[in-house]
């Protein structure tokens, strides 16, 4: 007689029964599936027999019994020799494979430091060899010009025309404006200024020793000979071209590209040309002025660079397209030229000196209209004020305002140590002073101080204000560049 929990199929006990419809036997379900699928009929009655027939009995799992090897102490014995003897094989096994998973990761992890210093190195020889084409490509394409000294002594009728009627243009707008209190309002007053703080830093490789601005764009010249341009918080080219101190670096615009140059103590003029649409630079030319360059003014026409050297050499050039217009030589080996800044309205030049005096000069007449003495010792900056009234000059022990209405007064309006940079804002309404580590802020109708930043570690060599003063710039032997705001 069969038992519920024997199959009819092979007598064994079952360990998922199922029941035919067709016999009414019980059996184990992978058999019987087998058998139907092999024969398609009952093993029992031989009649027909499919799948579809079976029906799966819900009965509680059977524990099989022990096998015979562990009824006893001695086979359990045995039986757990045999796990434990298992166990420490697999347990070796893993070590084994343990060992040899850290070996491959060990050979992995050196095969990819390797790599990456060899692609390093790559990266490295590629860039430096990109420079060298570039320079190459550059030397080939614009050839270094030395200028011959034939150019006249005075700018052609058609630029002094155009920088006439540019005057005109700029002082009929300047006398508009500053009747207008709205115009002043739109530049933060002292109390604003007084809560300027550090925004942003730039570290460099090399001190800093001149910088400009324009827009969003910070381009600072150092004391080995780099330019730096930086824009919304990243430096976006780097160019090592001089091999002496930056003695200046200016915007200048004409078009829709970003344009600057950079003038060196070795006596080259150096034109960029940066595409903001795929951030990359280019030296455009290399204008060698055949003396150490001691300060270069943009024009308010916005492409003529105007050029003083140490030997005494005013000269004018159009940086459209690197033709000398003009070589002043009155005063060629007879003073040293040390900086230059440019009137407001572009008719006016004031010139530093190494022998503390000031000249100013008519550009559209080429002719010398006052010279000021009074400073103490070499006049390292001069500044015009945006009002075109007052003349900002410094040595490295005093500054000094000159009143422009009244040729030859001036004011002292502070003394110290280590003078580096001035500069006036955009509204003409305060002055900045680089004293050692600090930035000074004076009101020009006060002649007083108002607010100082100590932020570098050493000398300020130079500052600039911002479109509308938001934020005022600084750079400095210390390295570093400043960014100040509110």
């Amino acid at each position: 007689m069969q038992s519920w929990q024997t199959c009819a199929l092979s007598g064994e006990l079952i360990e998922t029964p199922v029941i035919s419809k067709v016999s009414g036997h019980i059996y184990e379900k992978r058999l019987i599936e087998k058998h139907i699928e092999s024969t398609g009929t009952c093993p029992i009655t031989g009649r027909p027999l499919n799948i579809e027939d079976l029906i799966e009995v819900k009965v509680s799992r059977v524990q099989k019994p022990r096998p015979v090897t562990a009824t006893s102490i001695p086979s359990l014995l045995s039986l757990l020799q045999n796990e434990w003897d298992a166990l420490l094989l697999e347990q070796f096994q893993l070590k084994q494979h343990l060992e040899q998973v850290r070996h491959e990761l060990t050979h992995a992890l050196y095969q990819h430091d390797a790599a990456c210093r060899v692609i390093a190195k790559l990266i490295k020889e590629r860039d430096q060899a990109r420079i060298e084409l570039a320079q190459l490509q550059h030397k080939l394409n614009h050839k270094i010009e030395v200028e011959a000294n034939n150019a006249p002594e005075k700018l052609s009728s058609n630029y002094v025309a155009e920088i006439e009627e540019n005057a005109l243009k700029l002082t009929n707008q300047r006398k508009v404006q500053r009747k207008q209190q709205s115009y002043f309002d739109q530049f933060p007053g002292p109390e604003i200024l007084s809560n300027y703080d550090v925004k942003q830093q730039y570290q460099q490789t090399q001190g800093g020793t001149t910088l400009d601005t324009q827009g969003n764009y910070v381009v600072v010249g150092g004391l080995a000979g780099q330019v730096l341009l930086y824009s919304q918080e990243k430096q976006v080219y780097q160019a090592q071209e001089h091999t002496q101190n930056i003695t200046s670096v200016n915007f200048f615009t004409y078009d829709e590209h970003v344009r600057f140059v950079s003038a060196s103590q070795d006596g080259n003029l150096k034109i960029y040309q940066f595409n903001s649409q795929t951030q990359e630079g280019q030296v455009a030319q290399t204008i060698n002025i055949g003396s150490s360059i001691a300060g270069v003014a943009i024009h308010p026409i916005g492409y003529i660079a105007i050029i003083v050297t140490n030997n005494g050499l005013l000269a004018y050039y159009n940086l459209k397209s690197g033709q000398q217009l003009s070589r002043v030589t009155d005063f060629e080996g007879q003073c040293q030229f040390t900086c230059v800044s440019v009137h407001p309205d572009g008719l006016l030049l004031a010139i530093g000196q190494a022998d503390s005096q000031i000249k100013v000069w008519n550009i559209v007449k080429s002719q010398l209209l006052a010279q000021f003495v009074g400073q103490d010792g070499a006049v390292t900056n001069v500044s015009f004020s945006e009002s075109g009234a007052n003349l900002a000059s410094s040595s490295s022990t005093e500054v000094n305002e000159w009143d422009l209405r009244k040729p030859g007064q001036f004011q002292k309006i502070y003394q110290d140590q280590k003078i580096g940079a001035i500069s006036y804002d955009p509204s003409g309404q305060f002055l900045a002073i680089g004293s050692n580590k600090t930035i000074h802020f004076f009101d020009v109708k006060k002649k007083q101080e108002f607010y100082k930043i100590e932020s570098h570690r050493d000398v300020v060599t130079s500052i600039r204000f911002g479109q509308l003063s938001k934020y005022i710039y600084s750079c400095s032997v210390d390295k570093i560049v400043n960014i100040y705001g509110n």
